[in-house]
């Protein structure tokens, strides 16, 4: 954990859904662990109460985002703000602007 930690920067505690909107995360498990999403939603009722909603624009699009526990997930600190924005006033995000900003956050990271 310490790995992901140092080299990512991990958002600490608990944060509200509305401030994980728009963030970046990366998977820790399953067969896409070390993936870079975007948070496009955190429900807090129905059956994916408690997850997180990633998504990236071409495997995972807005309209079928991909539901994985918290715990499975390091939601880091940076953030889109644009992205959160829109998804704050409830707006659909097309996958071309997801694709965009994981591209522009993934150059800028190297």
């Amino acid at each position: 954990m310490c790995k992901i930690s140092c080299s990512y920067g991990l958002l600490s505690g608990t944060d509200s859904t509305k401030n994980v909107l728009g963030r970046y995360a990366v998977s820790l498990a399953g067969h896409d662990a070390g993936k870079i999403y975007l948070v496009v939603g955190a429900p807090e009722e129905g059956e994916r109460a408690g997850k997180l909603l990633l998504s990236d624009g071409r495997s995972r699009t807005f309209e079928k985002p991909k539901a994985k526990k918290r715990m499975h997930v390091a939601v880091l600190r940076e953030r889109d703000e644009t992205l959160a924005l829109m998804l704050a006033e409830g707006r659909a995000v097309d996958d071309s602007v997801l694709i965009h900003s994981l591209r522009e956050y993934k150059q800028g990271r190297r």
